[in-house]
C-alpha cells in the first residue's frame, strides 16, 4: 500500500488535467461569463489576455461573483470580469507532482490550479475532482 501512495504521490499534472480547459477574458461581461459557467456547471474559469495570447492573468469564480453582487450592485451591463477576477491566481506546470499540488491546494484552500507553460500560457486546468478521481483509481488497484 505504501508503495502505491508514493507512486500516486509522484504522478504528474499532465496525466490528470483538463486539456484545453474553457476560459474567459478580462473585457467580457460578467453576466456572459456567469451564464457561461452556469451552463457548463463549473464554479470558475481561468482569465487569459484575449483571444490571440493565452497568457494567463487572473482567475474568475461563481464565489467572487457572488460576494461582489452581495456587496455592490451587479445589475450594470458595464460589468467586466477585469472588475471581480483575481489577478496572478497560483499556477502549476504540467511536470509538478500531485504531493506538489494537493499541499498547494489545501495550504492556498483553492479548488482549482491552472496549469501553465514557461511562457505563463494557459495549457490546462487541475480540479480537485480529478485528483479524488485518481486516487480512486489508485485506492481500487
Amino acid at each position: 500500500m505504501e508503495d502505491r501512495l508514493k507512486e500516486f504521490s509522484e504522478i504528474k499534472v499532465s496525466s490528470i488535467m483538463i486539456n484545453d480547459p474553457l476560459f474567459t477574458y478580462p473585457n467580457e461581461k460578467i453576466s456572459a461569463t456567469e451564464l457561461l459557467m452556469i451552463r457548463k456547471n463549473i464554479s470558475g474559469l481561468p482569465v487569459v489576455k484575449d483571444r490571440n495570447n493565452k497568457q494567463l492573468i487572473g482567475i474568475i469564480t461563481q464565489r467572487d461573483i457572488r460576494l461582489a453582487r452581495f456587496a455592490m450592485s451587479l445589475d450594470s451591463p458595464n460589468t467586466l470580469v477585469k472588475d471581480l477576477m483575481t489577478l496572478d491566481p497560483f499556477v502549476v506546470r504540467k511536470n509538478d507532482t500531485l504531493m506538489y499540488i494537493i499541499e498547494m491546494m489545501f495550504g492556498k484552500k483553492i479548488q482549482r490550479l491552472p496549469v501553465v507553460n514557461e511562457n505563463n500560457e494557459l495549457i490546462g486546468l487541475v480540479m480537485q475532482n480529478e485528483i479524488m478521481q485518481k486516487l480512486l483509481e489508485y485506492m481500487k488497484k
